[in-house]
C-alpha cells in the first residue's frame, strides 16, 4: 500500500476548534496523533517508561530513561482504496530518539544497519467509547545500532519491540497523549516497559541544569516567561533532570 504522511499541528488543531464552534453540523471524531510543525519535524512526545510488573529491576536494561518518541500518522494516496477493500486502513509510524544519543554518550553507528521506524495499522477511523484510538500491533520492531563517544568504550545494540499503542483522542487532549507496550533490549538485556507520552517535547535546560519553570504552560511576564510551555494544562509535568525534557510527574498514574 502507498502512504502518503499527514500531520496535525497546533494552529490546526485550534482552527478546526474554532470552525467547529461556529457549525452546528459537527464533524465525525477521527483519529489524530500530534505533530511538530514548526521546524518541519515528525511529532514528538516526551516519554516516560515505567518497567512493568514482574520485572528485574536490577538488570541493567531497567531503568530507561525519558526520551523523545515520534508519532506519524498515514493515510492512503488512493482516496477510494477503502471503497475497494475495506481492510485498508489508515496507519501510525512510531520511532525512538534514543536518550543516549541525546546525552551525546553515544553516536547512531553511520556503518550498521538499522530500522529506525516500525509502523502499524490504526484498528479504527474514529477513537472507541474510551476515546483511545489503537495500533495493537507493527510491522517490525525498530533498531539502532550506537557508537561510545568514548574511545575504547563498546557501544549499544538496542532495539525497540512496540505494542498496544493506543493515542487519546478528545476535543481538550488531540491526539497529544499515548500510551503503551515496549519490549527493550539492549546489548542482549531484555526489559518491559509500560509507556506515557505526551506532545510536544519541551526542554526545560538551562546552562544544562533543569529548570521547572520552563514546563509552566502558563505565561508569567512579572518574571520574563512571556509564553507558556505548550503543554497541555491538562497534564501534570516536572522536569527531568537527566533528560532535561518536560514530562508527567507520575507517568504510573491512571490515564484519564
Amino acid at each position: 500500500m502507498t502512504l502518503r504522511l499527514i500531520g496535525l499541528g497546533t494552529g490546526a488543531v485550534l482552527l478546526a476548534s474554532t470552525l467547529s464552534a461556529c457549525d452546528p453540523l459537527q464533524q465525525d471524531p477521527q483519529c489524530v496523533v500530534a505533530r511538530a510543525v514548526s521546524d518541519g519535524s515528525t511529532g514528538s512526545f516526551a516519554t516516560s517508561y515505567t518497567l512493568a510488573p514482574g520485572g528485574d529491576a536490577t538488570a541493567s536494561c531497567a531503568h530507561l530513561k525519558p526520551e523523545s518518541v515520534g508519532l506519524q500518522k498515514y493515510f492512503s494516496q488512493d482516496p477510494n482504496a477503502r471503497d475497494r477493500d475495506p481492510s485498508v486502513k489508515d496507519r501510525v509510524g512510531i520511532r525512538s530518539q534514543p536518550w543516549w544519543v541525546v546525552s551525546k554518550k553515544y553516536t547512531v553507528d553511520p556503518d550498521a544497519t538499522v530500522q529506525r521506524y516500525a509502523v502499524g495499522d490504526l484498528t479504527t477511523d474514529a477513537p472507541g467509547p474510551d476515546n483511545y484510538c489503537e495500533v495493537p500491533r507493527f510491522d517490525t520492531s525498530s533498531r539502532v545500532e550506537l557508537r561510545s563517544a568514548t574511545v575504547g568504550e563498546p557501544g549499544l545494540s538496542l532495539t525497540y519491540a512496540w505494542s498496544n499503542v493506543r493515542i487519546y483522542n478528545t476535543p481538550e487532549i488531540p491526539g497529544t497523549l499515548f500510551v503503551a507496550d515496549l519490549t527493550y533490549t539492549e546489548n542482549g538485556c531484555e526489559a518491559k516497559y509500560k509507556v506515557k507520552g505526551i506532545w510536544p517535547v519541551v526542554s526545560c535546560a538551562t546552562s544544562s541544569k533543569p529548570d521547572e519553570s520552563k514546563c509552566d504552560p502558563n505565561a508569567d511576564p512579572s518574571v520574563g516567561r512571556l509564553r507558556g510551555s505548550g503543554i497541555n494544562p491538562s497534564f501534570a509535568v516536572k522536569c527531568d533532570p537527566d533528560a532535561l525534557i518536560c514530562v508527567l510527574k507520575d507517568p504510573s498514574a491512571a490515564f484519564p
